[in-house]
């Protein structure tokens, strides 16, 4: 009986050994990679060219209001611009007057540039960081014999409404709500932001 015992706690021991030592015996590794995915980004500015308040101004003025759309951002990106003029007294738009007096001349040539859709003026080309669109506003003319005695005092602001779209992924389409790009405008290709943002 002892023997058998004395063999159980041997067998028992060894085991113990085995388990102990086969669990220091295996090869292990670890490893941790941190991968780091910084967003990009959409960012334009109007450049209005150094355009100054005009004062006194008369019916029958044209005065030079050049427009164009940068873009600072490092996405590459599509440009929308809309041109609104509307007539304020000091800070309330003036309701009883319209703006059709107002005409706003485009840049030479804008068509070569530019794409008129509802409203809308679609830059023809996608823009790269630091880029530039082509003028798209030249001047601003006030009509005389469309401007009377009502707006005499009043402040005429050519709102300028500039949207930016990053052009991979169709983004436009959720963006501003259109199914496709007018025609005219450059179509965006997989490979092309990869080798433009290297």
């Amino acid at each position: 009986m002892k023997k058998s015992l004395l063999v159980g706690m041997l067998v028992f021991s060894l085991a113990a050994l085995l388990v102990v030592g086969g669990t220091m015996a295996w090869f292990t590794d670890n490893a941790t990679v941190t991968n780091l995915f910084t967003a990009g980004t959409v960012e334009i500015e109007v450049n209005e060219h150094d355009f100054e308040n005009i004062t006194d101004w008369n019916p029958g003025d044209t005065t030079d209001k050049d427009v164009s759309v940068k873009s600072n951002g490092s996405k590459q990106t599509y440009v929308r611009v809309m041109l609104t003029p509307v007539w304020y007294d000091g800070e309330n738009k003036a309701d009883d007057v319209d703006a059709e007096n107002v005409e706003l001349i485009l840049a030479e040539g804008w068509e070569d540039n530019w794409v008129e859709s509802d409203g809308w003026y679609y830059y023809k080309d996608i823009l790269n960081q630091g880029e530039e669109t082509e003028l798209l506003l030249d001047k601003v003319y006030l009509i005389g014999e469309d401007t009377g005695n009502e707006y005499q005092g009043l402040i005429l602001r050519i709102e300028v409404e500039a949207d930016a779209v990053q052009a991979s992924n169709g983004a436009f389409k959720d963006a501003w709500g259109l199914d496709e790009l007018p025609d005219g405008v450059e179509e965006w290709d997989d490979g092309e932001e990869a080798s433009a943002e290297v």
